[in-house]
């Protein structure tokens, strides 16, 4: 009897620590902690022990990108001079 209030206390700390933990896990500071780089360091040096590599993402190509001339004004005609006529004269 004994044992099996042991035992559901230790489950419903356990259960109560992975929900604080989960809830927690989804806040900016833990995307910046230390404890969350040494655990996905530690992951990504056993994984490859199961198969499990990473691949970095390839970088993109670096572009130099500059301002081309400037396009010349389109003509335009007053209204006493007509526009040529296309094709011909």
């Amino acid at each position: 009897m004994i044992a099996a209030i042991v035992l559901t206390v230790v489950l419903a700390v356990l259960v109560l620590a992975f929900i604080a933990f989960y809830r927690y896990s989804r806040t900016p500071e833990w995307g910046d902690s230390d404890v969350r780089k040494a655990a996905l360091e530690l992951l990504m040096s056993i994984g490859p022990l199961w198969g499990m590599h990473f691949k970095a993402p390839r970088p993109e190509l670096p572009t130099a990108a500059t301002p081309g001339p400037e396009p010349e004004p389109l003509p335009t005609w007053s209204d006493d001079e007509p526009p040529a006529r296309l094709g011909g004269g």
